[in-house]
């Protein structure tokens, strides 16, 4: 007993003893925290530099850990009091302190006044990381700085778009902020600031919502399509005139796409498949219908007409020699196709695809449009019978007669024009109705005898005798008018 009561008042003595102040740190008080080991870690110097990376233990009396006492610390939770595993009296209690955990203590303390944007430069000047590293948070500070004086409203963020001052689309996260940017911007009246923030629109919320939203505000869906149509998005285009119901559109759209086609072959199948998806379904639609039918007819029979006459022009075809071609007949207009098929086959048969006539037929041509193609052709080739043949009607009872259903002044016009002989364009110019409007073209076309003749059936003896003083000696116009004029059975005007 008095041997036990020795050992008691000796641990008694060697704690009474001990340099450990227990009104700072009882390491047998329930209430010992981290700051309290770490003052007293500040007291012994036994926290590490810090820019030193590495974990010092020391034990209370300022002497090294062995490595084995270090290693069994280790074990233990980082920056808490450890004990060894030996008896009360080599107890060695240590502290441990790593770099980061200094580091954020002093970030974190209370009684530091210092924000995350002073650390910074400290933290650069400290770290050990990569220059990149280095540029990447002075780059975030100077954004972080720039956000911080931005505002952020809807009406703050259209008027610096449209003064050209710096903006941010990003902050409006909700779909209410982001929609009244869109009506801000509607309601000020700016293209461009409408098209950016309908863009923005798209790119972050779902394309149903996006479409929803666009449908109930018509000048947004204006600009939008504008916006397509400049930047040839065809496709989106298309998408957006069918939601809308605007088939006309939309139809008028993908014709477009059809006919800019660099291949006939395939030009004709689009046209082909346009017709049959976008026109023949839609009542309102049927006369540009029949159109897109004809194109697609055309080029259908163009393409056979090209070949054949390109390996005939090969073969050395006279009339292609003496006419040659100057370019390929397809994606040529109906008239210049009619006028080609006039010039190079104009006596073909009604059942061939050469033939004018079949052309004239298929696409509903006038008699106007047919007879003005077809003489300019007949008239550049010197046909004169041709041309007869084409401006002569029946009569009644088999009798024929000189009907011209675009009139004979533009007869004599188109003749003029290739220089035809003047007794074919005298012939015509008499088939004139009109005798003031018949001299006038006769005189326009320098047709001496017609002004004769019309002069000497108005009876103007003295506009006669002022036209024959004008004419060459010894011209056919000339003597006419000197027999006129010596007659004695006319009777002129006085």
């Amino acid at each position: 007993m008095s041997s036990l009561r020795r050992e008691s008042q000796d641990e008694e003595e060697y704690w009474m003893k001990s340099r450990v102040n227990k009104s700072k740190f009882n390491l047998f008080d329930d209430n010992v925290t981290v700051e309290n080991a770490e003052e007293l870690a500040k007291s012994k110097k036994l926290l590490t530099q810090f820019e030193d990376d590495d974990v010092d233990t020391v034990n209370w009396d300022d002497t090294p850990v062995s490595s084995e006492t270090e290693s069994s610390a280790n074990s233990g939770v980082t920056g808490r009091v450890s004990f060894t595993p030996s008896s009360l009296e080599s107890v060695t209690p240590t502290v441990q302190y790593s770099k980061s955990q200094e580091k954020l203590h002093s970030l974190t303390s209370p009684s530091s006044a210092r924000s995350l944007e002073d650390e910074i430069p400290s933290y650069i000047s400290t770290s050990s990381g990569s220059k990149n590293l280095e540029e990447e948070i002075l780059y975030l500070r100077r954004a972080l700085k720039k956000a911080r004086e931005l505002k952020f409203s809807p009406e703050d963020t259209i008027r610096k778009m449209i003064l050209g001052e710096p903006y941010s689309l990003e902050v409006f996260r909700s779909k209410e902020e982001k929609l009244q940017l869109l009506d801000k911007a509607i309601q000020v009246h700016d293209g461009n600031a409408i098209t950016a923030v309908i863009l923005f629109l798209r790119q972050t919320i779902k394309p149903s919502l996006f479409n929803l939203e666009l449908q109930r505000r018509p000048v947004a869906i204006n600009h939008y399509l504008s916006y397509l149509r400049t930047h040839y998005d065809f496709k989106e285009l298309g998408d957006v005139l069918g939601m809308l119901n605007r088939t006309e559109e939309a139809a008028i759209l993908k014709y477009k796409q059809a006919i800019s086609a660099p291949d006939v072959r395939g030009k004709m199948n689009a046209l082909r498949g346009c017709l049959k998806a976008h026109f023949i379904h839609e009542p309102d639609l049927a006369h540009e219908a029949n159109l897109v039918e004809q194109h697609a007819a055309l080029l259908e029979r163009q393409w056979p007409i090209e070949d054949t006459d390109s390996k005939s022009e090969a073969q050395g075809n006279p009339l292609f020699k003496q006419f040659p071609r100057k370019v390929s007949i397809l994606n040529m207009p109906l008239i210049t196709t009619l006028y080609y098929c006039c010039f190079y086959h104009g006596r073909d048969a009604e059942n061939l695809l050469t033939s004018p006539f079949a052309i004239k037929k298929q696409h509903q041509l006038s008699d106007k449009q047919y007879v003005w193609t077809a003489l300019s052709a007949r008239s550049r080739l010197k046909q004169w019978t041709g041309i007869e043949e084409l401006l002569t009607a029946k009569g009644w009872f088999g009798s024929t007669k000189k009907v011209s259903v675009i009139g004979f002044d533009k007869v004599c016009e188109i003749l003029h024009r290739t220089s035809a002989p003047e007794e074919i364009l005298s012939k015509y110019l008499r088939m004139i109705d009109g005798s003031e409007r018949r001299l006038n073209i006769a005189r326009k076309y320098k047709c001496h005898e017609v002004v004769v003749e019309t002069l000497v059936y108005l009876r103007d003896r003295q506009e006669l005798q002022v036209y024959a003083s004008k004419l060459p000696p010894g011209s056919l116009g000339l003597r006419n008018a000197q027999d006129a004029l010596r007659s004695s059975t006319i009777k002129w005007k006085t």
